[in-house]
């Protein structure tokens, strides 16, 4: 069953990329992409499309893999032990305080 996956993820991408060798053959008209006051050099369409499909494919492989989500666990976790070496040193200034007290 495996032999059977692997050939045919090994044929889809070869079809992929034939498919988009293709588009670049025929799509090589070259344009100017303006945001606001950036106007990037003139590439050809496909170009463009690939490269919104690749950095789309990255930013989803790192929303994926909980990138951020690990990120804003540590800086909970760097919150948390923070807060809870206060707690710890004013528990102990309360107990030398309380027996100074007495």
């Amino acid at each position: 069953m495996r032999k059977i996956a692997h050939l045919l993820s090994g044929f889809f991408l070869i079809l992929v990329f034939v498919a988009s060798i293709t588009f670049s053959f025929f799509n090589s008209t070259p344009i100017i992409i303006t945001f606001g006051n950036w106007a990037f050099p003139a590439q050809p369409v496909s170009v463009w499309i690939i490269g919104a499909f690749v950095s789309g494919g990255l930013i989803g492989l790192l929303l994926g893999m909980g990138f951020l989500r690990t990120m804003k666990s540590k800086s909970e976790i760097r919150r948390l032990t923070r807060q809870l070496a206060d707690a710890k040193q004013e528990v102990s200034q309360l107990r030398t305080m309380s027996l100074k007290d007495q």
